[in-house]
């Protein structure tokens, strides 16, 4: 049969183009990193960075603080947290050698020296003697006190677990470990795992007032990161925050399903990345121009026309960023910026619609963006709305870290443990309150059945 060598040579060719669109795929994909994706920066291979350019005068900058540098002196403790005082005056005169001295009236000079000594709990003892009785035989013994604690671990014990486990990302066997041999305080992994229960239920009102607080203010800033449930299930820990608070939430989906809930009633601006599970919010957005940089970086990285209008976008971008930050520090001012966004903003909208005008992954990208374009600008128009989401993922960033050390949880127990800490923490911090010390104001509140500290009082 003969072969009709001009279909055949045409097959070939769509083969082939199929072929190198897969392998730009491929290797776009390879190239993806922190500074032109979503990807975090740990996530970056060693070396991946581009280097960075050397100053016009060939020098670098040394390391450590720099000439005209404000030193930043250690302070004295106050007197009264001082615990051995020692008074040392002179015996003789290093200059003439004599032995009499008059008093100066000056502050004399002060040395400090810091230590930790042995740390010791505070143990309890209740001894209660078994004793028959004299007039009938019955043996017995005298009732435990009302007031006697519940658990064998008191609130202090509890607080400490809550900062390890909960905020310094210690895993339950470390944190074990630094409770028996560094706070003497004898404890298994199941008694870790029990005092994270207890504080769970004792921050479930301080988390509540947390997620309504976060609810409650004009803007608000949303993220999401993956964190498992069990061995095989994938879940999403959710956030939204703002200045005074931040609300964390467990969920199976990152769809908007959890997305609404996570937002509940809230209905001021928000602030997050182009996630699709935020589409379904009524009220006003603003796009994280962070995001939106990178993804400009990874279109301007394609070769031919697309790559150099992902450069002017990429370029665009920055401009804006670097004017916006000069009208944060005072360096600016807001009618100028106003004036150089209305230059800019027709120039960004052409350039994303040129951009997706093209075939492939990276014109729909310029697609994306140019549908959602009313929600780039809603940081010009309205003061106090910032242009990225660099609050929600610093927030985030403690779940991160809690998830690479934990793995995530293998529970609902363990997922509510999660939410309540990584809420009341993150809002103490916020608040300026002392983390352990609400935590341990909270489970004496707890367990005493008198209403929980505020975060807000």
């Amino acid at each position: 049969m003969a072969i009709d060598k001009d279909k055949r040579i045409q097959e070939l060719e769509d083969t082939v183009a199929k072929l190198l669109e897969r392998i730009a795929q491929l290797e776009r994909r390879l190239g993806m990193n922190s500074e032109n994706s979503s990807k975090p920066p740990s996530s970056d291979a060693p070396g991946s960075k581009a280097k960075k350019a050397k100053p016009a005068n060939g020098k670098r900058n040394k390391k450590g603080a720099k000439k005209g540098h404000a030193k930043q002196n250690k302070e004295l403790l106050s007197e009264d947290r001082v615990n051995n005082l020692i008074e040392l005056t002179p015996e003789i005169c290093p200059n003439c050698g004599k032995t009499h001295f008059r008093d100066t009236n000056q502050p004399p000079l002060r040395d400090q020296f810091i230590d930790l000594p042995p740390i010791e709990p505070d143990v309890t003892e209740i001894r209660r003697p078994i004793m028959d009785c004299a007039a009938c035989g019955q043996r017995t013994y005298a009732p435990l006190p009302p007031d006697t604690p519940k658990h064998v671990f008191g609130t202090g014990v509890v607080a400490m677990i809550g900062i390890l486990t909960g905020v310094l990302n210690v895993s339950k066997r470390k944190a074990q470990l630094m409770m028996t041999k560094v706070f003497n305080v004898p404890i298994s992994l199941g008694a870790v795992s029990s005092c994270e229960e207890r504080l769970s239920r004792a921050l479930e009102t301080p988390y509540q007032e947390a997620l309504t607080a976060a609810r409650s203010e004009k803007f608000g800033h949303a993220d999401e990161t993956s964190w498992p449930l069990g061995n095989l299930l994938k879940g999403w820990l959710w956030l939204l925050s703002n200045n005074d608070a931040a609300a964390f939430m467990v969920h199976q989906s990152r769809g908007q399903e959890a997305a609404h809930k996570i937002l509940g009633d809230f209905s001021g601006t928000l602030v997050s990345d182009r996630w699709g599970g935020y589409n379904k919010y009524e009220g006003n957005r603003q796009l994280c121009w962070a995001h939106l940089r990178r993804d400009f970086k990874a279109v301007s990285q394609e070769q031919g026309w697309i790559g150099k209008t992902g450069k002017k976008l990429y370029n665009l971008a920055g401009k804006i960023l670097k004017s916006y930050k000069r009208v944060r520090d005072g360096c600016l001012k807001v009618d100028t910026f106003k004036r150089r966004i209305s230059k800019w903003r027709p120039q960004l909208e052409r350039w994303l619609k040129q951009g997706a005008s093209h075939g492939g992954d990276l014109s729909a990208k310029c697609r994306e963006i140019f549908k959602c374009r009313q929600w780039l600008w809603t940081f010009v128009d309205h003061h106090g709305v910032e242009p990225t989401n660099n609050k929600a993922e610093r927030d985030v960033r403690q779940g991160v870290l809690w998830r690479k050390g934990s793995f995530g949880v293998q529970s609902q127990r363990g997922a509510t443990y999660v939410e309540r800490v990584l809420s009341v923490g993150a809002t103490c911090r916020r608040q300026g309150k002392s983390v352990i010390q609400f935590f341990q104001d909270a489970c004496h509140a707890f367990h005493n059945n008198s209403p929980a500290p505020s975060l807000f009082g």
